[in-house]
């Protein structure tokens, strides 16, 4: 069975695995374009009188009917998903979702990128912020069993609502400093990925993965269910804490749409090394829905500002020509902004800190491809439509 016979398949049977509250349901079968341009068939079974239904995506669904080859089962899994989504208790109701004030305490959003996303964006509100978009989405509740529900602003709602994309983002972005994350150092978020029920403090765990060098240490910063972690960049007051740990302005790996890697600024490696071991990553582990960017990011902790690399450099080296026009001592240039400051022993140290950067981002490669299919669940995380 080919996929359109499998989604006809879906189509004409998928009521057979439902019980009778279905019997009249409408089912239909819509392709959608997702994030980074990637088209989706969503399944939808509607009940009459809904107003509010998920979408379940056939695309993954079928990957695992080829091969496990059961096809009453794949069914039935379908089926169980969508009485799931009856059981989870929206918090609020489609006249909730067309009132702002009662809507507002929900929105969230998610960064992605602008270029790869020029078809998706046209029918919805974005901020930019460098060369990524910022989009905007309603939180509709869920759990990690049954899975969680949002839909996302279109331009068609927030004109419902009466209000601008400056005020949507200016909610999202308050509603983003009451979100949970999760900071932690490359060691601890792999000890927790291969030793989940051992104590972090354990000896043992030592002797297999030695203490890192603070100053040398990578860092993974995400949300707290690990989706769409990559808004957290524009938390000002989270990405100021960051700064302040690590001592000034910090480097920032866009690892995927879901976490970010964080270097501090004293790493002895070149702006184009790390964008070559980012789009290697990118390239070779990284799932296409899951992508960001191929490019670096810096944080201005004065500036409060997040800055693609290039651009961050620029700054440096404007600040590096207006202190030389007031001082005669000698300045570091834009790169030696972003790169090592020791004159003496800048090849060696770049040698020396390209090796840890480089083994830290093999072992990150490692901890994607792990968790590849645990994002990548078909049957969890449904985009609900009106």
């Amino acid at each position: 069975m080919n996929y359109d016979e499998f989604k006809n398949h879906v189509e004409e049977n998928i009521k057979g695995f439902l019980d009778e509250s279905y019997e009249n349901a409408s089912v239909q079968i819509n392709t959608v374009i997702k994030n980074n341009g990637r088209e989706l068939d969503a399944l939808q079974i509607r009940k009459e009188g809904e107003t509010i239904t998920p979408s379940i995506y056939l695309n993954d669904i079928f990957k695992n009917y080829e091969q496990n080859g059961d096809l009453d089962k794949v069914m039935q899994q379908i089926a169980d998903t969508r009485v799931a989504a009856d059981r989870t208790q929206l918090p609020i109701s489609i006249d909730d979702i067309t009132n702002f004030d009662s809507i507002k305490g929900k929105i969230d959003c998610r960064l992605l990128n602008m270029e790869k996303n020029e078809e998706y964006l046209k029918d919805r509100p974005f901020t930019q912020v460098e060369d990524l978009a910022v989009v905007y989405s309603i939180d509709l509740g869920g759990n990690e069993t049954d899975g969680k529900m949002s839909t996302v602003i279109t331009d068609n709602l927030m004109g419902q609502w009466g209000i601008s994309t400056e005020e949507l983002h200016s909610v999202a972005m308050e509603n983003l400093e009451n979100s949970d994350s999760k900071f932690m150092s490359m060691r601890d978020t792999i000890v927790a990925l291969m030793f989940p029920d051992m104590d972090p403090s354990d000896p043992q765990i030592d002797m297999m993965l030695p203490p890192m060098d603070p100053d040398k240490a990578m860092y993974v910063l995400t949300s707290d269910d690990k989706m769409y972690g990559a808004k957290l960049l524009l938390n000002t007051e989270k990405m100021d804490d960051i700064a302040e740990k690590l001592g000034g302005d910090f480097i920032v790996l866009p690892s995927s749409v879901h976490e970010s890697i964080i270097l501090p600024n004293a790493e002895g490696i070149s702006r184009e090394e790390l964008e070559g071991i980012v789009q290697s990553v990118n390239s070779t582990v990284l799932e296409p829905q899951d992508f960001l960017s191929d490019n670096v990011y810096c944080y201005d902790a004065q500036a409060h500002e997040l800055l693609r690399a290039d651009h961050y450099e620029e700054k440096a080296a404007e600040k590096v020509q207006m202190a030389a026009v007031g001082e005669k001592e000698s300045a570091y240039g834009a790169k030696e902004a972003f790169e090592a400051k020791e004159p003496g022993a800048e090849k060696k140290d770049a040698h020396r800190e390209r090796k840890s950067v480089k083994a830290q981002i093999a072992e990150k490669k490692d901890i994607i491809s792990k968790t590849a299919a645990e994002k990548a669940n078909p049957l969890k995380n449904h985009q609900v439509e009106k």
